[in-house]
């Protein structure tokens, strides 16, 4: 969000451009992402990042709920605690709670109570909660078609199958291409002309058949010993996996980021389900110990994985960091116009109007670390009123002259 994010151009009704993403860019011809307002009270209230990052970790938290049932009614009470527990530290929420805010928050819960509701026989249900999926982001909708193709292939739910099927296509074409290109200044859906397929930026381009995306469909197999490919739910994750690997950006396909959270669900969905499948050969005696193995299998993967997602940034690893951005942030007056990181961005955007860096704007204000080398232009033409742990502040006498 932005401080001119949040409210209308005067008088007119229209929302104002995001000066962070772009200048001429309205967020809604970025990403279709209307279900962005249920935050906005609470962000009026308390308008600071940690408000966006409390209400991600409540979101992310809410789906641990109905998957550690549905394990329990599969697995019994202390097998389905377990694998209730390696969800909560799958490295896909992990990542997407340590990286930053994403609205993909939305969907996991969504597609968690979406998929339970499906498993356990009531796919009206399903698709009731899945449908708000449209509203989260304009990729989605293909998700919701995914689900109705599962559904419709029940003879006694085929219509209601088709239906969302249908639904959930159309939903995702009519954002992509009707109502992104209406808010959009430039016309277009960016990640479809500039992105998406394509790379956007050629430092970070990479093959289309690159050996990291192996990698990407092993990590995500992995954490489920491979049983969820047993389950047709594991067609969940084609949508999603599509414009991924079929990008030569290799952001979109390398285990970081928020990008593999709405996945998460879908794969221990689609295990407990397997493993359900699998019920009637885990009878008896050899199958309790069976169904234990499996059990302690995957909370030692998931651990694994969870140590080697959190060994990179220990507890306290960027507090010094932290403490200075803050202290020269608190230098900056309300209403001024400011250049930073993308990481110092959130927590100025309540009171200022922000740029990133790269975005080379005259604003009056610049906040960088002192070897990034988007600073060293501005060093010349700035004061500088501030430095601490690597960080700079200069203030632009001249700014609205430049």
């Amino acid at each position: 969000m932005n401080r001119s994010n949040t409210c209308s151009r005067a008088g007119t009704g229209i929302p104002a451009p995001s000066t962070l993403r772009d200048p001429q860019l309205i967020l809604l011809g970025d990403h279709f992402h209307p279900i962005l307002v249920v935050l906005a009270p609470f962000y009026r209230l308390s308008p600071h990042a940690e408000t966006l990052l409390v209400a991600q970790a409540l979101l992310l938290a809410a789906s641990i709920f109905p998957i550690t049932r549905l394990a329990c009614a599969v697995m019994g009470t202390r097998a389905g605690l377990v694998l209730g527990s390696c969800y909560g530290l799958s490295w896909g929420l992990l990542n997407a709670i340590t990286f930053d805010f994403h609205e993909i928050a939305f969907a996991v819960p969504l597609v968690a109570f979406a998929l339970v509701e499906w498993l356990s026989g009531r796919p009206g249900r399903a698709v009731a909660i899945a449908s708000v999926l449209v509203l989260v982001k304009e990729d989605l909708g293909l998700t919701l078609a995914a689900l109705g193709v599962l559904i419709a292939l029940r003879p006694e739910t085929r219509r209601l199958g088709l239906l969302t099927a249908a639904g959930g296509t159309i939903a995702s074409l009519t954002a992509v291409f009707v109502v992104i290109p209406a808010f959009s200044a430039y016309g277009n859906y960016g990640y479809l002309s500039e992105g998406g397929l394509k790379a956007p930026d050629p430092a970070l381009a990479g093959q289309l058949f690159d050996p990291g995306k192996l990698h990407l469909v092993l990590l995500l197999l992995l954490p489920t010993l491979f049983l969820a490919l047993r389950s047709p739910l594991i067609l969940l994750l084609l949508p999603t996996l599509t414009w991924r690997l079929g990008s030569t950006y290799n952001l979109y396909w390398i285990p970081t980021f928020h990008y593999d959270a709405v996945l998460m669900p879908v794969l221990f969905c689609a295990l407990v389900h397997s493993l359900a499948l699998l019920r009637p050969r885990m009878a008896g005696r050899a199958g309790l110990w069976t169904r234990r193995a499996i059990t302690g299998a995957l909370a030692a993967t998931c651990l694994a994985l969870f140590v080697q997602s959190s060994a990179a940034d220990g507890p306290g690893h960027r507090r010094p960091f932290t403490a200075s951005a803050d202290r020269l942030a608190a230098l900056i007056p309300d209403n001024a116009t400011v250049s930073t990181t993308d990481t110092i961005a959130p927590h100025l955007t309540s009171r200022t109007d922000v740029y990133l860096l790269k975005a080379r704007h005259q604003t009056e204000w610049t906040l960088t670390p002192v070897t990034d080398p988007d600073h060293t232009a501005w060093v010349r033409a700035g004061d500088v009123i501030a430095q601490a742990d690597g960080l700079v502040l200069l203030h632009h006498q001249d700014a609205s002259q430049r």
